[in-house]
């Protein structure tokens, strides 16, 4: 997965650039959607942070979330908090179109049986 961290009007050090990576990777590390690329922008104005994550995945899906607040890294987490949020809407909305059900519900009904 490709990150690109930047900012606006105001530096980030290497380590805040780390943390920011390290976050976007560990939430969207478990999602059964294969993640190409993401691209973090905090934008400084005035005395107030905008946090803007576009996450873009397989099959044409690209997922923006934009936050605002006075912390940069509560902006951010409520950023990469939107975009997860439309990343698994966008996943349990696919379908198996045959009997109507989810993908998801139909690989809970397997794995029950294969437990029993």
């Amino acid at each position: 997965m490709d990150i690109k961290v930047s900012a606006r009007h105001f530096t980030l050090s290497e380590t805040e650039r780390q943390n920011a990576i390290d976050q976007i990777s560990s939430r969207f590390s478990d999602l059964t959607l294969t993640i190409i690329s993401a691209s973090v922008v905090i934008d400084m104005q005035g005395n107030r942070y905008q946090a803007e994550v576009v996450v873009n995945a397989k099959k044409d899906f690209t997922a923006a979330a934009q936050v605002e607040d006075f912390d940069w890294k509560k902006a951010l987490d409520a950023a990469v908090g939107k975009a997860e949020t439309q990343i698994t809407k966008y996943l349990e909305k696919k379908q198996h179109h045959k009997n109507g059900e989810t993908l998801a519900g139909l690989e809970a009904k397997n794995a029950e049986k294969n437990a029993q």
